[in-house]
């Protein structure tokens, strides 16, 4: 991941402290710039142009939520990228506020290291580019050319030099290309998680890391992965859980 330039908005002290520290841990990001609150946004902005803005949205109330939203549209109107902003509260109450005005992430005071990996992770994630490929798949075997939807498949399995592939309808179709080929054109959303499987994270409903198993909706059978992609697992796992309430 490119290094990510990010400002602070309205931090105490203590939280703007942890929140630098871990950061720096986990490597990538530059500060480049604090401020009491968004008027003084311009010349950070003109100091390092942030993509990430963490806001203390304590200091806001429903009724003039809006005004720092509004005035950092208007200082990046300029720029064709525009910043990724994460609140930061001590309570939920302004979640509702933050997630109706686009913000990328929601952070609970105090700030701790796991708050910032989750989020990390899926800013890693968002950064990875997504392949330029059609919603369908052709299976060609000789003169028979069959097409599937790759949103309908749930997951791929190696047989020998052939690719066994599992649907959402509970069907299976056999493909004669090796697994290791249909990993390379799949889109990011299909992941290799053992010698013979690549799954379809869209429909992961349970990681379970410590009996090494990943559970799939809508079949009540279990897919084990390796122990050689726990890291990989365990990373998905962070991700998928950003995008969920917790």
């Amino acid at each position: 991941m490119k290094t990510t330039q990010y400002a602070l908005i309205g931090m105490h002290e203590e939280s703007s402290k942890d929140l630098t520290t871990y950061l720096a841990n986990l490597g990538g990001y530059n500060l480049v710039g604090t401020a009491e609150n968004t008027n003084h946004l311009l010349d950070i902005i003109l100091a390092g142009t942030p993509n990430l803005i963490f806001i203390n949205v304590d200091n806001y109330s429903k009724k003039d939520f809006i005004e720092p939203i509004n005035t950092i549209k208007d200082l990046y109107r300029p720029f064709q990228k525009k910043p990724r902003l994460v609140a930061i509260a001590s309570s939920k109450k302004q979640a509702y506020n933050c997630i109706k005005n686009n913000f990328y992430y929601y952070l609970l005071q105090p700030i701790n290291e796991s708050q910032l990996r989750i989020l990390d992770s899926r800013l890693r994630m968002a950064n990875i580019p997504k392949k330029d490929i059609s919603k369908k798949l052709c299976l060609q075997t000789y003169s028979d050319y069959r097409f599937i939807e790759i949103k309908d498949i749930l997951y791929l399995k190696a047989d020998n030099n052939s690719t066994e592939f599992f649907m959402s309808d509970k069907t299976k179709i056999v493909a004669y290309k090796t697994l290791k080929y249909f990993e390379s054109i799949l889109p990011n959303s299909f992941r290799r998680i053992h010698q013979s499987f690549v799954i379809n994270q869209n429909y992961i409903s349970r990681i379970h890391l410590g009996k090494h198993e990943c559970h799939l909706k809508q079949l009540k059978m279990k897919l084990p992965f390796s122990r050689s992609y726990r890291k990989v697992m365990s990373e998905l796992a962070i991700h998928l859980s950003s995008n969920a309430l917790s």
